[in-house]
């Protein structure tokens, strides 16, 4: 292989695909596949579960491939000054970089050993905005791994939309987004392919099902992941359908919650309202007590886990309504289209 490209650009693509670089005990996946054709470079990591591509312009001059390690070629990218970089092959398994008058050669494998790439399949699904979409609900995503099917984002077919939701049995995220085209059927897209949507694909997003795979592209990036085996538990029948509105101020709220859960960030947080405010209250029984107070309109008395209050709200507006029937009943937000419930935590009052 041999091709002409941006130093800047080659440098972008590397930095988003070697996310995707494996760090099992195959070597080969430990390395990114270097590729030209086409007017243009390609790199992709390969983790074996799923794999990613982003490719840059260039002028190419042969054609080929070769797997060269990233890190030690993003380090040479980022400390030549010259916006030129030739690349070319130097025997089967190695890449020579060649930056103005400095160059660097190095040693890796040859492209016929590394996982082989699926192809894209499957009617396009066109979507926008499913990044920030998956970024609303993503926050409740298992991370047990004694439930796999949990570790990740349903996607569900409904009307001409999909529905997003993510738990972990303790919290729900749902949200929906407008899709041009039919998901056949649900499929559980893995955490770490989430995380990259999330973090790389910000635009519109051509969803690709097929029977064992799923492909995304966006960006410039094409994203083919494995879908998470399993049965997705039926999270709908946990979001009640109606509850006593609590009406506060998300300021306000956190910084109560910071002072309180001082004592321990994932305490049992009892909230109970009283005279018009609303008493945050933890209890560490060999420690002590410590208690916030804010203005509310409602009336309740419950308690939520410290941590997943706190996350539940960063991603609320400041005037928040959560609905909760009692103390035993999940609370719900519902907020710019997208639905969280919180369980409830058991304490003694």
């Amino acid at each position: 292989m041999r091709a002409t490209t941006s130093r800047k650009a080659l440098l972008e693509t590397l930095g988003k695909v070697k996310s995707a670089v494996s760090k099992s005990s195959l070597p080969v996946t430990n390395s990114v596949l270097i590729r030209s054709g086409g007017g243009q470079v390609t790199a992709t990591g390969h983790s074996l579960d799923f794999c990613l591509t982003a490719m840059c312009k260039a002028t190419v001059s042969q054609v080929g491939a070769v797997c060269a390690p990233p890190k030690e070629l993003e380090a040479f990218l980022k400390a030549v000054i010259d916006e030129k970089v030739i690349l070319s092959s130097v025997g089967n398994s190695s890449l020579k970089v060649e930056a103005g008058k400095t160059s660097i050669t190095l040693h890796g494998f040859d492209a016929k050993d590394f996982p082989p790439i699926p192809g894209v399949k499957g009617k396009a699904i066109e979507v926008s905005g499913l990044g920030k979409a998956l970024k609303e609900v993503s926050y409740a995503m298992s991370k047990d791994e004694s439930r796999p099917a949990m570790i990740g984002v349903c996607f569900t077919p409904v009307d001409s939309s999909i529905e997003l939701a993510a738990t972990d049995g303790y919290r729900l995220g749902m949200t929906r987004v407008k899709a041009k085209g039919t998901l056949a059927n649900q499929v559980i897209i893995p955490a770490a392919v989430i995380t990259l949507i999330e973090r790389l694909m910000s635009g519109k997003v051509s969803i690709h099902p097929a029977p064992n795979e799923t492909s995304f592209i966006g960006d410039g990036l094409v994203l083919v992941t494995k879908p998470v085996s399993g049965t997705y538990p039926s999270y709908s029948q946990v979001i009640p359908k109606n509850g006593s509105r609590l009406t506060f101020s998300r300021k306000e709220m956190e910084n109560a919650l910071k002072v309180v859960t001082s004592f321990n960030p994932k305490s049992a947080v009892r909230l109970q309202t009283r005279a018009g405010k609303l008493t945050l209250q933890t209890v560490e029984v060999e420690r002590g007590t410590c208690e916030a107070r804010i203005p509310v309109k409602g009336k309740t008395k419950i308690a939520f886990d410290g941590s997943y209050l706190k996350d539940l709200l960063k991603r609320l507006e400041e005037k928040v309504i959560l609905r909760i029937s009692n103390a035993q009943s999940p609370g719900v937000v519902r907020a710019n289209g997208t639905t969280h419930v919180l369980m409830p935590r058991t304490v003694e009052w």
